[in-house]
């Protein structure tokens, strides 16, 4: 329950100093992180990578369902959240850099093309450009075949920003399911499930 405190304490502080960057005031919850997971197929995966874990939401429901020999490595923009995930999950290989550099990164792990990538990005907040830099190099670390899951706020659909991103997603993935809402997080929320 403390850690829970925290943990919102300080995503809500990193909200306010740099919202484009956080993109929540609270972490996702743990019906949340299940449900994408779950739409992940995590516990089939050889190879999983995490796109904004933020401070481990999802990471902490991804390592519970991994393989024994799974392989999974979360990638952090922000260099303090990194720090604080490394320190409160040691096991899990956490690096502190851009999502745009998935396949750098996953060189130098000599990882395959992954089976699936959960992301916790905030793509509303981000520009175009970005969106496409980030989407292409996910694409890319993908093997065929492989699922990508996102989510978003239900609240920020008739959004610009958000319309934006659900035409980008249909542009890059063969197939784009929505799952039904999980009104057990704030905001409430939906996942994005897309397959090579």
């Amino acid at each position: 329950m403390i850690q829970t405190i925290r943990n919102s304490g300080l995503f809500l502080r990193k909200f306010f100093a740099s919202p484009k960057k956080i993109g929540a005031i609270a972490p996702s919850s743990q019906a949340l992180a299940r449900q994408i997971v779950n739409l992940a197929n995590v516990k089939d995966a050889r190879t999983v990578l995490e796109l904004g874990p933020g401070t481990g939401s999802f990471t902490k429901v991804i390592a519970r369902e991994l393989q024994e020999n799974a392989q999974f490595v979360a990638i952090e923009a922000d260099p303090h959240l990194a720090v604080l995930l490394k320190n409160k999950m040691p096991q899990v290989r956490t690096v502190a850099g851009s999502a745009e550099h998935i396949q750098r990164i996953m060189n130098s792990y000599k990882l395959p093309q992954a089976d699936c990538i959960v992301s916790g990005l905030p793509w509303a907040s981000f520009d175009a450009e970005l969106q496409d830099r980030i989407l292409n190099a996910a694409l890319d670390a993908l093997k065929p075949g492989g699922v990508f899951t996102t989510f978003s706020y239900v609240h920020a659909q008739p959004l610009r920003q958000a319309q934006r991103f659900r035409k980008k997603l249909n542009q890059t993935f063969r197939i784009v399911e929505r799952s039904p809402i999980v009104w057990k997080n704030l905001p409430p929320a939906f996942v994005y499930c897309c397959e090579k």
